[in-house]
Order: C-alpha cells, then sequence, then structure tokens
C-alpha cells in the first residue's frame, strides 16, 4: 500500500506540476494580451482624441458661420425695413406729384388770374432787357478787375 501511496503522491506531484506549467503559460499569454489590449486603448485613445480636436474645430468654425449668418441676416433685416421706408417715401413722393401736377393742371380762378400776371409781367421785362442789349451800342463794354 505503501507504493500506491507514494505513485499516488507522485501523480499529485505532476498534476500540480502540469497545473502551474499551464497556469504560468496562461499568465504570459494573459500578460502578452494586456500589453496589446493597452497598445489598442493607447492608440484608440489618440484617435479618438485627434477625432474630438478635429470636431471642436469644426463646431468652432460651425459656429463663426452662424455668427457670421446671424448678423448679415440682421443687417439683410435692416435692409428691408430700409426698403420699405424707401417704398413708402416714393410712394408719397409720387403722391405729391400727381397732386402738385393736377393743381397745376387745373389751377384755381384766383390762381389763373396771378398766373396770367406772372406771365405779363415775364414777357414784359424779356421785351425790356431784349431791347437794350438790341439798342446797345457796340464797341462800348463795361470792364471790371479781374
Amino acid at each position: 500500500m505503501n507504493i500506491y501511496l507514494i505513485a499516488s503522491a507522485i501523480i499529485a506531484a505532476l498534476a500540480i506540476v502540469v497545473i502551474a506549467i499551464v497556469a504560468i503559460v496562461a499568465a504570459k499569454n494573459v500578460k502578452e494580451t494586456m500589453a496589446s489590449v493597452q497598445t489598442t486603448v493607447t492608440r484608440v485613445e489618440t484617435k479618438v482624441n485627434t477625432v474630438a480636436d478635429k470636431a471642436n474645430g469644426l463646431l468652432d468654425r460651425t459656429n463663426g458661420i452662424a455668427d457670421d449668418a446671424e448678423k448679415k441676416l440682421q443687417a439683410f433685416d435692416e435692409f428691408t425695413k430700409t426698403a420699405n421706408n424707401l417704398e413708402r417715401s416714393t410712394q408719397h413722393l409720387d403722391e405729391s406729384f400727381q397732386k402738385v401736377a393736377f393743381e397745376v393742371s387745373n389751377p384755381s380762378e384766383k390762381q389763373q388770374k396771378v398766373m396770367n400776371q406772372a406771365s405779363a409781367v415775364t414777357e414784359t421785362i424779356a421785351r425790356i432787357v431784349y431791347g437794350f442789349k438790341k439798342n446797345k451800342p457796340k464797341g462800348h463794354t463795361i470792364h471790371t478787375k479781374k
């Protein structure tokens, strides 16, 4: 029976050695896998940081474009308001010109009388001036200082 005990002890010792060897190999494989995972995580982290930086840059550009668009939209709103005011002013001027044209083309009796008198006075002044120029002796000029 002693032989069976010694044989059992040797088999148990060999089993423990085999288990230890398998455990060491497994630990070595786990260590290599951990190193590989660490390298992969580092690369992924670098790429994620690069993508995040580019995304932040794009976000900054997008915000700048949005701000610029907002400013241009506000300027366009002001332009639109100015155009509307100009349109109303133009309509008012047009109405005023039409009113003046109507009043000039259809004067009242009193205005017609004043216009006839003004025409007569203007015609008289023009005849007097023309008469003076016609009767003015040639060679007679008035010299002024320069």
